[in-house]
């Protein structure tokens, strides 16, 4: 991305026996603002509030640039879901990117699966809502190059040589995989189409995705993190969760000191998850909730609200060389619901392992030994048709039935 004017490096910690209060450009600052509704103009008075600290988005965007909005745009769902950035908030970054004198604003994703970019696009409000705030919808399946990432190269848009600046809108949502999807691995939906597949087939367990989704995210850093958190997912998202009403935006320079924040409404430890743990250890930010300085209206909020994290904290414990075995041996695999599945055969066009197959009848089934846990194909799913199995889901159904003959 040429010509990228960014604020000067910051320090990612409080200076040690500092008590004055913070800069606004100190990294470890997060504003947290009450936002309890989509009402446009209620996101628009919560985005001027969350953005203060840091100078308002004048300090991010210039006359003349090009701005890039990166929301999460998962899989074609409609906002009520809350599987997608909300289109409002979408809009109301645009607009202030307008106001502080953007010469064009971009907005786009490369979703899960071989989906439609107008169906996703149409399902997720941004076909109604981008343009008429000026914005403009980009291509994920027009040409790509190779972008240096460790020592890979992945596949990202060609046009992103033209982009001045990248903000990034990620979803608050709990993920089944890496425990908390937020601003760190809002970026892998820079990397184009299937590819997101094979990297998951690379990086199987959660620390090694973990530590690909962190160099990926230093390859390419957005200047600004707001994130989406007026509803959140609970429970197993990042696609299958239970919509939950948090009433919050959130928003920071520093990636991994916001997600710390968020991992907090979910009643999880930063420390527990590899994702924030590594981009820590290399230097992207503060993750130690003591360095970090949360500021705004919705300050107490976000520090008191708890919502259901995921099933996924134990897998977070198991090293890499046993991921595949332990979670093999405990069952623990995506399971086609076959009510709901409707036979669109996106599961299987996007697991790199080849390990969904179709039966004679034209369904569906898993193949536990090829699995690698990826999550791909309960990401694509457009219709909720596939979940995970698990031991600690058998117990909680055996416990339910168990409550509900004692009823009877």
């Amino acid at each position: 991305m040429p010509n990228q004017e960014s604020p000067s490096p910051i320090p990612a910690k409080r200076p040690s026996g500092t008590s004055a209060p913070l800069t606004p450009g100190y990294a470890g600052h997060v504003s947290a603002v009450n936002c309890p509704a989509y009402e446009p103009e209620t996101v628009e008075q919560a985005l001027l509030e969350a953005l203060t600290p840091f100078g308002g988005i004048a300090s991010f965007v210039r006359e003349g640039q090009t701005v890039l909005l990166k929301p999460n745009l998962l899989s074609p769902r409609p906002p009520e879901q809350a599987v997608t950035t909300h289109p409002t908030v979408v809009a109301a970054v645009a607009k202030l990117c307008f106001a502080a004198g953007a010469s064009r604003v971009w907005v786009g994703d490369s979703c899960a699966g071989d989906h439609s970019e107008k169906r996703l696009w149409e399902k997720t409000g941004m076909t109604a809502a981008v343009p008429a705030a000026g914005a403009e919808l980009k291509s994920f399946t027009e040409a790509v190059k190779p972008l240096p990432v460790g020592d890979l190269t992945v596949p990202v848009p060609s046009w992103l040589e033209e982009v001045d600046v990248v903000i990034s809108l990620p979803k608050l949502k709990t993920h089944i995989l890496t425990v908390l999807t937020c601003a760190l691995k809002n970026t892998y939906g820079l990397v184009v189409g299937h590819a997101k597949a094979v990297y998951h087939g690379h990086f199987p367990s959660p620390r090694e995705i973990s530590h690909f989704l962190v160099d990926l995210h230093q390859a390419l850093p957005p200047a600004l993190n707001i994130v989406d958190a007026v509803t959140v997912m609970e429970g197993d998202g990042p696609a299958n969760g239970t919509p939950a009403h948090a009433g919050l935006l959130l928003a920071a320079r520093d990636p991994v000191a916001i997600d710390a924040v968020a991992s907090r409404i979910f009643g999880v430890s930063p420390a527990a998850v590899p994702l924030i743990r590594r981009a820590e250890e290399v230097g992207l930010g503060a993750a130690d909730l003591a360095d970090i300085t949360v500021v705004g209206s919705g300050k107490e909020r976000a520090a008191t609200c708890r919502f259901r994290h995921s099933r996924a904290l134990f897998l977070q414990k198991l090293p890499p060389s046993l991921f595949k075995l332990t979670t093999y041996l405990l069952t623990y695999r995506p399971k086609i619901n076959q009510t709901t599945c409707v036979r669109c055969g996106v599961c299987a066009e996007t697991c790199s392992q080849d390990a969904i197959i179709q039966r004679p009848d034209g369904t569906y089934r898993v193949e536990k030994a090829r699995c690698i846990l990826c999550m791909c194909c309960l990401e694509a799913c457009p219709h909720e048709a596939v979940d995970v199995n698990s031991p600690a889901r058998w117990l909680r159904r055996r416990r339910r039935k168990r409550r509900e003959d004692k009823a009877v």
